[in-house]
């Protein structure tokens, strides 16, 4: 009777550890996030702008005052966040025919018109 009472407890003790193993655990998903570019004002601050143009899903994006994108032959660009909570970029995205040059720039005036 000691025996079998043994055999159950450890079959017990058994099947909750197995339920509790490294196989159940979630890993977290890191977000993949477009190009990061340091940018300088005239002032000489450094801004970091980020390209959310191909983040999964639709960029969260701030209220903000004024005309938020720029067009210039055929680049438009559009600001999404001033000072982006968590990573304080400030964040843009494009229509795919801007040159990184264009999109730094366009994104910076933006920037500089609506947040400063």
């Amino acid at each position: 009777m000691k025996k079998l009472s043994f055999v159950v407890a450890a079959g017990l003790a058994l099947g909750m550890l197995t339920g509790c193993g490294a196989e159940d655990a979630q890993p977290e998903v890191e977000a993949k996030q477009g190009p990061r570019y340091s940018a300088t004002r005239a002032d000489g601050s450094e801004v970091i702008i980020r390209d959310a143009t191909h983040e999964a899903g639709a960029p969260a994006t701030m209220e903000v005052e004024g005309d938020r994108t720029v067009n210039a032959n055929g680049c438009w660009v559009t600001l999404q966040w001033c000072s982006e909570p968590g990573t304080g970029d400030a964040v843009c995205t494009q229509n795919g025919q801007c040159t990184t040059t264009q999109f730094i720039n366009a994104c910076l005036s933006l920037y500089n018109d609506i947040c400063v």
